[in-house]
């Protein structure tokens, strides 16, 4: 999100996905919905598969690797190729998006001020993404992004609106999975009896995503505004007031989840609000559950063991709950 102004208000709201309610929130969605359903995504397993082979191999050949960049090319190439994005664009993306969500923290701060941060990484996107459109204005495929290019033609959306609604797409896309990954990573390493289970057992790889889902709870808040006076835990929210959702807190609720506290692969049921709910349910789950899966299929299937090296150095940001670096040495299985 773009950020409430003082004087403007919320800029995005009404553009993107994320800032707007139905109808107009179910008109964007449906421009673009049928290539994140589940068998959409599923055309895309075996390359994932390949490039998270890839980059595992890479790191077991190194004394000492950075997780979050063994990761990274995984989501990149996911969303790159719903997208269109050339593999030479991936490295330039993923920073962007990285300042983008990690405006506050200094390692991804190109000026001295954090709202100038986001804003500039965000500007840089924009201007991506509408030559990117612009490319795709004359084409016959039925990709994401010509499609968006298609419906702007048409008028059914601003050249503001598509630009907003593929800035968002990349940010999921890109940060979200990359940082529940390498928790969940961290998460098996200090759970070695869940490890030794995922490896033995490749039929709980589908439950571990979840767990992992709840454990890291990558987005860590929404802000929503209530349209209605309600009555919660013997409190009144009143209609107009806004209403910050912990994602964070939430997975850790303890009527919900029997020891929260605890990492376990075998938790059932297991419905976590990682992906949000109703309709603002995440549009790329799919995807990032696809993801999540290939990964920790492969990490189990071609790792032993995960030598922790250093603490892990975690991402300062109020909107991901991440770990920038996580420096390890991968034991070849």
């Amino acid at each position: 999100m773009l950020g409430i102004h003082r004087v403007g208000g919320d800029q995005g709201s009404g553009k993107m996905l994320n800032a707007t309610d139905p109808p107009r929130h179910d008109e964007l969605r449906r421009l673009v919905n049928r290539c994140f359903v589940p068998r959409a995504v599923a055309t895309l397993e075996e390359y994932l598969r390949a490039v998270a082979a890839e980059s595992l191999e890479t790191a077991l050949a190194q004394e000492r690797v950075d997780l979050a960049a063994v990761v990274a090319p995984l989501p990149a190439a996911g969303i790159s190729a719903l997208l269109g994005v050339p593999r030479a664009d991936w490295d330039l993306l993923l920073g962007l998006t990285s300042t983008a969500f990690g405006s506050f923290d200094s390692e991804y701060q190109v000026t001295g001020d954090v709202r100038a941060n986001a804003a500039q990484a965000h500007g840089m996107l924009l201007l991506y993404f509408r030559e990117l459109v612009d490319d795709r204005r004359h084409a016959t495929d039925d990709g994401i992004v010509t499609l968006l290019a298609r419906a702007e033609a048409a008028g059914e959306l601003s050249e503001e609106e598509s630009m907003l609604f593929l800035d968002l797409l990349m940010l999921g896309g890109n940060e979200t999975t990359r940082h529940g990954a390498v928790g969940g990573v961290l998460a098996l390493v200090e759970s070695p009896r869940q490890w030794e289970r995922l490896r033995a057992l490749p039929e709980v790889t589908p439950a571990a995503v979840n767990e992992v889902l709840r454990w890291t709870s990558p987005s860590r808040h929404v802000l929503r505004r209530a349209r209605r006076d309600v009555e919660l835990h013997g409190r009144t929210i009143r209609a107009g007031e806004d209403v910050v959702v912990w994602h964070t807190s939430m997975n850790r609720d303890e009527r919900a989840f029997p020891e929260p506290d605890r990492f376990d692969l075998g938790r059932t049921p297991n419905v976590h609000a990682a992906f949000g709910s109703g309709a603002h349910y995440c549009l790329g789950a799919a995807l990032a559950t696809l993801e999540l899966r290939v990964f920790l299929g492969e990490l189990a299937r071609r790792v032993a063991r995960v030598e922790l090296l250093a603490p892990p150095k975690r991402l300062a940001s109020s909107v991901i709950n991440g770990i920038k670096h996580l420096d390890v040495r991968l034991h070849a299985a």
